[in-house]
């Protein structure tokens, strides 16, 4: 949030794609990499220290920029694909780094030709990109992928012709885990450290439920220098959709055709740190700015597709005093935020000579990062931007945020230094209300029926699983995920009924699953998950106990679909699945759908292919010794002296299912685990295959 000179330098014009992937994934993708070893890389030095801020000018950062020289075509790793195409990978690797992104100064593919990038656990990536996603320039700046190390690959169609040149000039060494990577599995015994204040609200709360359409406009972009700030989509007069991007003056360097614009980062719940990171821009051009008040406008190198449900914030020039402002942001990288100041603002000028409104804030604060933050009036038009001044939770009604006012920046010298030119050609409107370009058009809705068999309660006699749970009256009538510390996306509670628990022979219920719907470019990254009732017979169905799970509010598309189970390892499709209003069943429990991890994934029993039991601690790792066993809660469960003894109900460490936790003896919870991790070998493991 602290401002300095900057000077201009050559700028980039528009190109058609951003960074918006188009579908596809990495050679082998759910498998581990069969050959790491032929990835030739390079390795930069490591890193010492993480400063808190940049050179003195208080700017907060996540990371920080390293130059490389790589031609990733010519110093590669190539290798004959079955269907006669080629690919070539390379490595890149920074030491200590959480997170890396790449600038390729020269990114031109074929036709045909397919780029990702990807972690070494190969457990995320990011693409795949083709030749729509050049920038003017003739490079790309990538989003970031987690760890320190990201492998480039190349996949180019048989017959390809020559003239694909992929040359990496620059990476961005995250020292920060903005993204909240280590929660989501992706580091390892990783803690950032860091979060943003607790008396944040985010925009999924309730006191945000009048925001949700101009939330929809505010974006975080990151720069390769490691730093970045707040923005918002503007709308013009001509209300056409053109994806300019109001800023601060101080967030900007001279580099945008590098940036790239994080749009939706925010959680799904009220109380989480985490959301997607996967509708992305990549690269923008200079419109306007001028120092003295402290603006920026740039334009996107592309509009944001339907998907990311874009919206257009209006504004109002008239400089007007507002009863009350709300400013929605990224405070310090974090999912959005959104904070209140209830009574009218006042003016002042800073010593810079910034016009400013001053607000002191009632529900929430603003922090670094917020910076460019679009400040919005009662009319929820925008009326200026963040600009100086941080809270803490406990000064925020004594310690004032400056926002530059956007009517001091409507005239100006020239078009270069000013806004009106670009939002409002004709110079006539004094407010503009928002643009909504899809006019909030609910999505169609996509449905999913899957068919999976849990090894705990099944029979290799009738080729069913036991609903002994259901027969003894102990299954729940509410899900109970979120009870263990499950964190559903986009909904999934949902309460069942008597009847349906009623019903028997092989569409009896067995237990409650939850079902996940994961990005198809990014299998790790779940987009929304629906709790599910399971049937002996294998089917998953919605709580109608009849009817495919229903995802109301996911658009038409491919994801990759997982199933998890209270106490069973998880199972994935191993390639994104074709989905729509109309469903058409994914049968796992066969073998007719394949699953990430391959067959291991899947215990086999007689035809049937079952989720591995015995997850008792639920942390996707079946172990019978040593810290964080699966064992020990069995006989804790019982009362942890008596070994002989045994508990009735439903608990997670009735590992058969038959609603009784047993240690010892016919039927216990306690062999199966053991069993599983191979029988010979107690201190063997058994990792879950679903990232």
């Amino acid at each position: 949030m602290h401002r300095s000179i900057l000077v201009w330098s050559a700028l980039y014009a528009l190109s058609l794609q951003g960074q918006i992937a188009h579908g596809g994934a990495p050679i082998g993708w759910g498998a581990p990499d069969p050959h790491p070893a032929l990835v030739p890389s390079t390795e930069l030095v490591a890193i010492a220290g993480i400063p808190e801020e940049r050179g003195g000018t208080g700017e907060f950062t996540y990371g920080t920029q390293r130059a490389v020289s790589v031609d990733v075509l010519a110093q590669g790793q190539w290798n004959a694909l079955p269907d006669g195409g080629r690919a070539c990978r390379y490595s890149v690797k920074s030491p200590g780094a959480v997170m890396l992104s790449v600038q390729f100064d020269r990114f031109h593919l074929v036709e045909g030709a397919r780029a990702f990038l990807y972690n070494t656990d190969r457990s995320f990536f990011i693409g795949g990109f083709d030749r729509s996603n050049e920038q003017a320039g003739g490079g790309l700046a990538t989003a970031v992928v987690p760890g320190d190390a990201v492998v480039i690959e190349v996949q180019l169609p048989a017959g390809a012709p020559a003239g694909s040149d992929l040359h990496v000039s620059g990476i961005t060494h995250g020292y920060r885990d903005i993204f909240h990577f280590g929660e989501r599995g992706f580091l390892r015994d990783y803690d950032p450290g860091y979060q943003s204040a607790a008396c944040h609200n985010n925009v999924i709360c309730p006191a945000a439920s009048a925001w949700q359409a101009q939330k929809r406009a505010v974006a975080m972009f990151l720069r390769p220098d490691g730093g970045g700030c707040t923005g918002s989509l503007i709308n013009n007069t001509a209300q056409n959709g053109t994806p300019y991007f109001y800023m601060a003056n101080h967030c900007y360097t001279p580099d945008p055709g590098q940036w790239v614009f994080y749009f939706n980062y925010e959680s799904p719940t009220c109380l989480g740190s985490t959301g997607p990171t996967d509708q992305t821009i990549s690269g923008a051009t200079f419109k306007s700015a001028y120092y003295y008040d402290d603006f920026c406008l740039l334009q996107l190198s592309s509009a944001p597709p339907e998907s990311y449900h874009p919206y257009y914030a209006g504004w109002d020039r008239s400089g007007n005093t507002p009863t009350n402002q709300t400013v929605i942001h990224h405070p310090l990288y974090d999912v959005k935020k959104i904070t209140f100041d209830n009574n009218p603002a006042t003016s002042y000028t800073t010593v810079e000579g910034i016009q400013c409104w001053k607000n002191f804030w009632d529900s929430g604060i603003v922090e670094p990062v917020s910076s460019g933050s679009p400040l919005f009036d009662q009319n929820k038009r925008i009326i200026g931007h963040m600009t100086e001044g941080a809270q803490t939770c406990a000064n925020a009604a004594t310690t004032y945020t400056g926002c530059a006012k956007f009517s001091a920046s409507w005239d100006g010298a020239g078009p270069t230094t000013r806004l009106r030119d670009w939002l409002d050609p004709a110079n006539t409107a004094m407010t503009l209300n928002g643009y909504d370009p899809f006019n909030g058009t609910p999505t169609v809705g996509v449905k999913v029926s899957v068919k999976v068999m849990l090894q705990g309660p099944y029979d290799s006699g009738t080729q069913l699983m036991n609903s002994t749970l259901r027969d003894n009256g102990l299954l729940p009538l509410t899900e109970p995920y979120t009870g263990l510390g499950y964190t559903h996306v986009g909904g999934g509670n949902a309460p069942t009924t008597n009847a349906v628990l009623s019903v028997t022979g092989s569409a009896a219920i067995v237990d409650w699953v939850v079902v996940e719907l994961r990005n198809k470019n990014n299998s790790a990254q779940v987009m929304a998950t629906r709790a599910a009732l399971v049937r002996r017979d294998g089917l998953v169905v919605d709580v109608n106990g009849t009817a495919p799970v229903d995802f109301a509010a996911m658009p038409v598309d491919n994801y990759f679909i997982a199933v998890r189970h209270r106490n069973h390892l998880g199972a994935m499709t191993a390639t994104a699945q074709a989905l729509s209003g109309t469903a058409s069943l994914l049968d796992i429990q066969s073998g007719a759908v394949a699953v990430f991890g391959g067959a291991s994934a899947l215990c086999t029993i007689g035809t049937a292919k079952c989720l591995w039991a015995g997850d008792a601690v639920r942390d996707n790792l079946l172990k019978y010794t040593g810290a964080n066993n699966d064992r020990d809660p069995i006989l804790a469960r019982i009362g942890g002296a008596v070994p002989t003894a045994t508990t009735t109900g439903y608990y997670v460490e009735d590992v058969n299912m038959d609603g009784v936790v047993k240690y010892t003896g016919a039927g216990n919870d306690r062999d199966p685990i053991l069993s599983n991790v191979g029988g010979a070998v107690p201190t063997a493991t058994k990792a879950g295959s679903v990232p």
